[in-house]
Protein backbone atom coordinates (compact mmCIF):
# COMPACT_ATOMS: atom_id res chain seq x y z
CA UNK A 1 0.00 0.00 0.00
CA UNK A 2 2.89 2.31 0.83
CA UNK A 3 4.40 1.84 -2.65
CA UNK A 4 1.07 2.54 -4.38
CA UNK A 5 0.72 5.71 -2.29
CA UNK A 6 4.19 6.91 -3.34
CA UNK A 7 3.44 6.20 -7.02
CA UNK A 8 0.16 8.12 -6.76
CA UNK A 9 1.97 11.02 -5.09
CA UNK A 10 4.56 11.12 -7.86
CA UNK A 11 2.03 10.62 -10.69
CA UNK A 12 -0.42 13.32 -9.61
CA UNK A 13 1.73 16.35 -10.58
CA UNK A 14 2.69 14.67 -13.85
CA UNK A 15 -0.98 14.19 -14.73
CA UNK A 16 -1.77 17.83 -13.91
CA UNK A 17 1.04 18.85 -16.25
CA UNK A 18 -0.55 16.92 -19.14
CA UNK A 19 -4.13 18.00 -18.44
CA UNK A 20 -4.11 21.32 -20.40
CA UNK A 21 -2.81 19.54 -23.51
CA UNK A 22 -5.41 16.80 -23.19
CA UNK A 23 -8.21 19.33 -22.83
CA UNK A 24 -6.92 21.29 -25.84
CA UNK A 25 -6.91 18.22 -28.10
CA UNK A 26 -10.29 17.14 -26.76
CA UNK A 27 -11.84 20.58 -27.36
CA UNK A 28 -10.51 20.69 -30.94
CA UNK A 29 -11.89 17.20 -31.69
CA UNK A 30 -15.26 18.06 -30.16
CA UNK A 31 -15.46 21.28 -32.20
CA UNK A 32 -14.72 19.33 -35.40
CA UNK A 33 -17.39 16.79 -34.49
CA UNK A 34 -19.94 19.55 -34.00
CA UNK A 35 -18.94 21.25 -37.26
CA UNK A 36 -19.52 17.96 -39.06
CA UNK A 37 -22.85 17.53 -37.26
CA UNK A 38 -24.01 20.96 -38.43
CA UNK A 39 -22.80 20.13 -41.95
CA UNK A 40 -24.83 16.90 -41.95
CA UNK A 41 -27.93 18.74 -40.74
CA UNK A 42 -27.60 21.19 -43.62
CA UNK A 43 -27.26 18.37 -46.17
CA UNK A 44 -30.01 16.20 -44.70
CA UNK A 45 -32.59 18.95 -44.22
CA UNK A 46 -31.52 20.98 -47.29
CA UNK A 47 -31.36 24.16 -45.20
CA UNK A 48 -28.55 26.46 -44.13
CA UNK A 49 -27.15 25.66 -40.70
CA UNK A 50 -24.63 27.70 -38.73
CA UNK A 51 -22.10 27.26 -35.97
CA UNK A 52 -21.19 30.58 -34.38
CA UNK A 53 -18.15 30.94 -32.14
CA UNK A 54 -18.36 33.46 -29.30
CA UNK A 55 -14.66 34.02 -28.44
CA UNK A 56 -15.19 36.41 -25.53
CA UNK A 57 -17.49 33.91 -23.81
CA UNK A 58 -15.38 30.87 -24.84
CA UNK A 59 -18.35 28.98 -26.25
CA UNK A 60 -20.17 28.26 -29.52
CA UNK A 61 -23.75 27.83 -30.69
CA UNK A 62 -25.36 25.68 -33.37
CA UNK A 63 -28.57 26.78 -35.08
CA UNK A 64 -30.52 26.92 -38.33
CA UNK A 65 -29.30 30.14 -39.95
CA UNK A 66 -32.75 31.55 -40.73
CA UNK A 67 -34.04 31.02 -37.19
CA UNK A 68 -32.82 32.43 -33.91
CA UNK A 69 -33.58 29.25 -31.97
CA UNK A 70 -30.35 27.68 -30.74
CA UNK A 71 -30.15 23.91 -31.24
CA UNK A 72 -27.22 23.50 -28.89
CA UNK A 73 -24.67 25.63 -27.06
CA UNK A 74 -21.32 24.35 -25.80
CA UNK A 75 -18.59 25.92 -23.71
CA UNK A 76 -14.91 25.22 -24.17
CA UNK A 77 -13.10 23.54 -21.23
CA UNK A 78 -11.72 25.77 -18.47
CA UNK A 79 -8.11 25.16 -19.54
CA UNK A 80 -8.83 26.86 -22.90
CA UNK A 81 -7.61 30.39 -22.24
CA UNK A 82 -8.21 32.02 -25.63
CA UNK A 83 -10.34 31.43 -28.72
CA UNK A 84 -9.48 33.31 -31.92
CA UNK A 85 -11.52 33.25 -35.13
CA UNK A 86 -10.25 34.52 -38.47
CA UNK A 87 -11.71 34.64 -41.96
CA UNK A 88 -15.32 34.08 -40.88
CA UNK A 89 -17.88 36.88 -40.99
CA UNK A 90 -19.56 37.27 -37.58
CA UNK A 91 -17.41 34.33 -36.37
CA UNK A 92 -19.91 32.07 -38.11
CA UNK A 93 -19.44 28.89 -40.14
CA UNK A 94 -22.45 28.82 -42.48
CA UNK A 95 -23.16 25.53 -44.26
CA UNK A 96 -25.31 25.45 -47.39
CA UNK A 97 -27.51 22.45 -48.38
CA UNK A 98 -24.57 20.97 -50.34
CA UNK A 99 -22.29 20.85 -47.28
CA UNK A 100 -20.01 23.68 -48.42
CA UNK A 101 -19.45 26.85 -46.42
CA UNK A 102 -19.96 30.46 -47.42
CA UNK A 103 -16.34 31.30 -46.59
CA UNK A 104 -13.34 29.46 -45.25
CA UNK A 105 -11.52 30.39 -42.08
CA UNK A 106 -9.86 29.13 -38.95
CA UNK A 107 -10.59 28.78 -35.25
CA UNK A 108 -7.55 28.79 -32.97
CA UNK A 109 -7.79 27.36 -29.45
CA UNK A 110 -5.04 28.18 -26.93
CA UNK A 111 -4.61 26.53 -23.56
CA UNK A 112 -3.12 27.80 -20.29
CA UNK A 113 0.35 26.56 -21.30
CA UNK A 114 0.37 28.55 -24.55
CA UNK A 115 -0.16 25.49 -26.76
CA UNK A 116 -2.52 25.95 -29.72
CA UNK A 117 -4.67 23.85 -32.02
CA UNK A 118 -6.06 25.36 -35.21
CA UNK A 119 -9.28 24.07 -36.74
CA UNK A 120 -9.33 24.90 -40.47
CA UNK A 121 -12.61 25.15 -42.36
CA UNK A 122 -12.23 25.19 -46.14
CA UNK A 123 -14.80 26.57 -48.58
CA UNK A 124 -15.55 23.05 -49.80
CA UNK A 125 -16.69 22.16 -46.26
CA UNK A 126 -13.54 20.15 -45.49
CA UNK A 127 -12.49 20.45 -41.83
CA UNK A 128 -9.17 19.50 -40.24
CA UNK A 129 -6.87 20.21 -37.32
CA UNK A 130 -3.64 21.92 -38.32
CA UNK A 131 -0.81 21.70 -35.80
Amino acid sequence: IFIVGILALIGSPAFKNFQPGLQLRSAARELIGDLRYVQQLAITEQLEYCLQVLPSEKKYQMFQCDQSEILEEKSFPEKIEQVTVSGLTDNEVRYNPYGAVAEGGSIVLENSKGETKTVLVKVSGFIKIAD
